[in-house]
Formats: C-alpha cells, structure tokens, sequence
C-alpha cells in the first residue's frame, strides 16, 4: 500500500514533499529534473511558478541543481518546437529569476533509448534532460483529458518526457489502421490519433515506466483549476470542482488514484466518467500495477 500525503491548502506543497520524503531523494551537486506542463498559450489552468518555487528552491537549499523540462508536442502549434516551446515557457513565467530554474526543453534528436521490455514497446524514448538526471520530480497539474479520462501523474511523465517519435509511437495503432500501406507518419513523424483509449493509456505507462527506470523518483500532483480537458487546449472551462489541495508520494499510481478518488468525492460523482464515457480512466491505473509501478490501494496521509 502507497502512502500520499494530502494537504488540503494548495500552498503547503513543501510540507506535503518532505512528509513524503522526497527531499530525502536529492543529493548535493545532482541535477533534479522536474517534469512540468508550461501551458498551451491562452490556457491558464495551467501550473504557475509561484505554485512549484517553493519546491524548487528546497531542492536548491539541499544542495540539487533543479530545473523544468518537458518535450515537444506532436502536433501542431506553439510548443512544437524546442525555440517556440521555450517562448511560451519564459511567456508563462518560467524563468531562472521568476520561477527559481531554468527550463530546458530537448531537440528532437536529444533523446535516450531506454530499454523496458514490456509489451507494447521494447524500448521507448525519453527526453534526453530528464532522461540523464539523477532525480526525477513529476510535479503535475491534475485535470481532465478525452483519451485517458483524467491526465495525472502516469500521463504528465509518460505522453510528457516522451519524445515527438514516441508520441506518435503512443498514439499508433498500425494494426487495425485501415490506412497503413499508404501512411507515411512514421517518416515524417506527423501527428496519428488511431488509438484507442484503452491502447493508448497502456502505452503512455509504458513510457512512464521508461521515464522512471532506474531512477530516483517523486511526485507532487496538485489538485487545483481542475480543468475539465488538458492543459494542451488555448483555453480551459471553469474547474469541475473547488481548489482541493496537494498531495506528494513516492508512488505514482497510488497518488493518481487519490487524486481522482477526492476529485469523485468533492464533485459526488464520477466527474471525468461522466465528461468522457469512451474512456475508462481505471486502465492507466491497473496496467501500471500490474507492470510494478506502484499500487492503486493507498493510505491517505493529511497534514
């Protein structure tokens, strides 16, 4: 059973992290990578720098050498590129002097092959920053999203930290694609939304399992201007319930599972459920276990 730790004011995030004991991860002179969303231009549900930067200026008080990462996005728009993604990055406040670290967002081709030997991928390819860090803190806005039913942890590390390549490889589904004779996607690497949902969330696992192997690891997920859809979108609905707090954990199903487990119990239903039938948000959740990732049974710890 994971432990999280919930604190129900969303500006107690350094207390939540070390009750957890993530600042017990960070050695001196170690760069800490922190896996973060910077926001589609003209969304603002997004994670601010005054949300994260008491966090990072712990790591840095401790001795580690943080900094915001994530990769480029498959399709197109304004995070595509590494130059344009690292605009929209300093437009939305994440700067050394605004938000305590720099953010350093990959090439494509800046990238490791991690090998994981799972059973939709082999290997899979991670953004070459995080990829190399000796720490990896996923700090995460939790909302709601079409394909996974909710975007947590498990997908800000996995359709995140993989590269363009391996979102595309994540969101494939060659085998029952009546197109893929003709389909020159994989050369030019262009956006494929073929598969499922339940497809695709085993995948993105799969590349969060690669992001953290051999890693060490910790997540700090914040429930607040919990959107209805993804951080991705240039605009964002109002939240689906009240600001509810945030939680930190060594286990990132299990913190995933406490997450949508106070969304359910604020909104007194199944709220992403509801928004998006097609997708059973619950597969995320039971095929990370079942690779080893972590355990959906928790002990819910308020600070």
């Amino acid at each position: 059973m994971g432990k999280v730790f919930f604190c129900a004011n969303p500006s107690k995030s350094v207390e939540v992290f070390e009750a957890a004991g993530l600042d017990r991860l960070i050695s001196a002179g170690e760069d800490v990578a922190l896996k973060i969303h910077f926001g589609q231009p003209g969304n603002t549900a997004y994670l601010k720098p005054k949300q994260v930067q008491p966090i990072t200026e712990m790591i840095k008080a401790v001795g580690g050498r943080p900094f915001y990462t994530d990769c480029n996005t498959l399709y197109n728009g304004a995070r595509k590129t590494t130059t344009q993604h690292l605009k929209v990055a300093k437009n939305h406040g994440y700067t050394q002097k605004n938000a305590g670290a720099p953010a350093i967002i990959p090439e494509e081709e800046d990238f490791e092959t991690v090998g994981i030997n799972q059973k939709h991928f082999k290997s899979v390819f991670i953004g070459g920053p995080a990829s190399r860090a000796t720490t990896l803190i996923a700090l995460t806005h939790f909302k709601g999203h079409e394909l996974s039913g909710f975007g947590g942890v498990l997908k800000n590390l996995g359709m995140g930290l993989g590269t363009r390549r391996g979102k595309l490889k994540m969101h494939q589904d060659c085998a029952n694609c009546l197109k893929v004779k003709e389909c020159e996607k994989n050369r030019t690497v262009e956006a494929c939304w073929v598969g499922s949902s339940a497809l695709v969330q085993e995948k993105i696992v799969e590349y969060a399992f690669g992001a953290t192997a051999r890693k060490k690891a910790g997540y700090v997920s914040f429930l607040t201007s919990i959107s209805p859809a993804c951080d991705c979108y240039g605009h964002n609905d109002p939240p689906v319930v009240p600001d509810l707090g945030v939680l930190a954990s060594l286990d990132p199903v299990a913190i995933d599972k406490a997450s949508i487990d106070l969304v359910n119990q604020a909104a007194q239903k199944d709220v992403f459920r509801e928004l998006y039938p097609k997708a059973d948000w619950m597969v995320q959740l039971s095929y990370a276990e079942s690779i080893g990732m972590g355990k959906r049974e928790y002990e819910l710890v308020k600070c």
